[in-house]
């Protein structure tokens, strides 16, 4: 009686999704990092200034209230996209992971309006150094959250990202979730610490 003879494994080079996942990692922990210190900053300041807003200064709360949704919806967008990879259904990764990049542009370019919109100068009081310097961290946060998700979604349509091998779409979901949040620190501490 002969042993059936076993198939030998691929020869195919598996991609390594390790050294992207741990790029964005620190990536996220480095916007944290920052985010906590202009927080910090923030909070120090008002606490030691007389007048915060400085008077004449309107909070847009519209434009704000904008922003927020549509981060919510680039989020959204994200996790959509790993589902669609989870479930084998490309074109919906591919959707949600293009939908998470068109928002998070969107979000970037409705974010220069409203510094344009605002009137403030860094020159001014230290309420806009550091709500310039909070805007500076946000929009690189959003603009490498677009570059994650482009990744992946190059990585997705070229078939490196599949059910099998999901890992990167987890990256993209959980940096667009983070990019959002970064939104969400910057109004809470704009719109309700003022």
């Amino acid at each position: 009686m002969t042993a059936p003879q076993l198939a030998l494994p691929s020869a195919e080079r598996r991609s390594d999704p390790s050294i992207t996942v741990h790029g964005v990692l620190a990536l996220a922990i480095a916007f944290l990092v920052l985010l906590g210190t202009l927080a910090g900053a923030f909070l120090a300041a008002r606490a030691g200034t007389s007048v915060w807003p400085p008077k004449g200064f309107t909070v847009q709360e519209y434009f704000d209230n904008t922003l927020l949704i549509t981060a919510l919806i680039g989020a959204v967008a994200g996790w959509w996209g790993l589902y669609g990879v989870l479930r084998g259904e490309r074109r919906q990764a591919i959707t949600g992971l293009a939908l998470a990049i068109f928002m998070q542009g969107a979000f970037i370019n409705l974010l220069t309006y409203t510094v344009r919109q605002s009137h403030l100068s860094p020159r001014q009081d230290a309420y806009a150094v550091l709500w310039y310097a909070l805007v500076i961290a946000v929009v690189a946060a959003f603009a490498t959250g677009i570059v994650v998700a482009g990744v992946a979604l190059a990585r997705v349509a070229g078939g490196q990202v599949t059910a099998a091998e999901p890992t990167l779409a987890w990256c993209a979901a959980w940096y667009c979730t983070f990019v959002a949040l970064s939104w969400v620190v910057m109004y809470y501490l704009v719109h309700v610490v003022q």
